[in-house]
């Protein structure tokens, strides 16, 4: 029995290796997955329905001349860079109106000063600058100014306004954009220098920065590098100029203007009564009344004091001695 089962057994293997080729291959089940897929071409438009060009709404092929280039900058403004003023332009001329007593910093004589730095030539009459053509802030144009000054005893204004302009060496009329910005830049430019060169001046002509001391002062006559009869004060330059202004109206000597940036007073001298010189143990100087001249000097931490007179000659000889013997007992007590 078991013999025969053995012969059906290797008949049945022998009959499958020699059946179709096809099943000669174990696990072929995948490509005969893929045989019995079915392939479909794909569509051109996708699915979608494409609907043709509307021209409808299609631009009009026009040529189109290209015109002249167009100046899109903001124009300029007048600045009121001076304290309490007020700058405009009008139409024709930027100018800007400041307090009369800044006259000395900004007036037409500092105007020519620098329009002789730059090189630009002009003519001047009265309140009036007339300049030669001058380059501009635009490549080919080139411009004459008239700068005036006007003013009362309040105020003082200062304008610019153009009076040519050419572009290529061909006149040309400036719009009114084009006469502000021109007008303004060269005010403003002005203003400036001139804010600039008095910044400089008062940082030059400033006393020196030390330390403030309220300590009791020491002080002496001497012979400064001048040769000049002073008094030396152990004081820096700012305790030595408060407490000299608070006594010298005590000797007659009253102060009518100053700079302290220079350590300058100018003093109007009248006689006090000699009892004022008797309580000093002093007699009274032969001084005449009339203008006289105060200078501080700076040394350092230290300090010496000039009086000269009207001729803006030193105080020397007795009344140098007599005057600064005062001046050194007040200021030390």
């Amino acid at each position: 029995m078991k013999k025969w089962l053995l012969s059906v057994a290797i008949i049945t293997a022998l009959t499958a290796c020699s059946s179709d080729e096809t099943r000669q291959y174990a696990n072929d089940s995948y490509e005969k997955h893929a045989e019995s897929q079915i392939h479909f071409s794909p569509l051109e438009t996708g699915g979608v329905t494409i609907v043709g060009q509307n021209n409808q709404y299609q631009l009009p092929t026009t040529n189109i001349s290209k015109g002249s280039a167009v100046d899109i900058r903001p124009p300029s403004m007048p600045m009121s860079i001076i304290g309490n003023s007020v700058a405009q332009f009008n139409g024709e001329q930027a100018s800007i109106v400041y307090p009369a007593n800044k006259n000395a910093v900004y007036n037409l004589k500092q105007i020519e000063r620098l329009l002789s730095e730059e090189n630009i030539t002009f003519t001047s009459k009265e309140n009036q600058i007339v300049t030669d053509w001058t380059p501009s802030q635009d490549k080919d144009v080139q411009l004459r100014y008239q700068i005036e000054q006007l003013g009362n005893k309040e105020a003082n204004a200062l304008t610019v306004a153009i009076l040519a302009a050419k572009r290529k060496e061909i006149i040309f009329t400036p719009s009114v954009p084009e006469k502000q910005r021109y007008t303004s830049d060269r005010l403003n430019a002005f203003i400036g220098k001139l804010n600039q060169a008095y910044t400089t001046q008062m940082e030059q002509t400033a006393p020196p920065v030390t330390a403030l001391s309220t300590g009791p002062i020491s002080a002496d006559i001497i012979t400064d590098v001048n040769r000049h009869t002073a008094l030396g004060l152990t004081s820096n330059f700012q305790q030595s100029w408060d407490k000299l202004g608070s006594v010298l109206p005590e000797l007659g000597f009253e102060i009518k203007q100053e700079i302290v940036g220079r350590g300058y007073r100018e003093l109007k001298y009248k006689e006090v009564d000699d009892q004022i010189w008797a309580r000093l143990g002093l007699s009274k100087p032969s001084l005449e009344s009339g203008k006289y001249y105060m200078q501080l000097s700076a040394y350092g931490h230290q300090s010496a004091v000039v009086l000269s007179d009207e001729d803006k000659q030193a105080l020397s000889g007795d009344k140098a001695q007599a005057v600064y013997q005062a001046l050194k007992l007040l200021v030390t007590k």
